[in-house]
């Protein structure tokens, strides 16, 4: 009952182990070659700049286009107590108009 499960693990086993690269060699396609470049190479390459939003407050985050309007009503205090009950957008559209 064994066997049968554990020839074909063994053939399995076998089949990774001959398969696998000598470990002094690294072959072209592997990505062990892709980690380290050349300086030659590394010279050649350009670095891209991020595409950073003009208007957020730290780069790389981008601004929610309601955390004005969230400010305006958290420095109301009944504005922000409401906004605690009913949720900020129904509160603002309560206390200055339409979000």
């Amino acid at each position: 009952m064994r066997l049968p499960l554990l020839l074909p693990l063994l053939a399995l086993l076998a089949l990774g182990l001959c398969r696998r690269a000598p470990e002094g060699s690294v072959s072209a396609d592997s990505p062990r070659s892709e980690a380290f470049v050349s300086k030659r190479a590394s010279a050649e390459m350009r670095r891209q700049k991020r595409n950073y939003a003009y208007d957020s407050s730290v780069y790389g985050a981008v601004r929610d286009p309601l955390e004005a309007k969230r400010e305006v009503c958290e420095f109301n205090p009944a504005c922000d107590e409401l906004a605690d009950h009913i949720g900020f957008q129904e509160a603002y559209r309560r206390y200055y108009g339409f979000v």
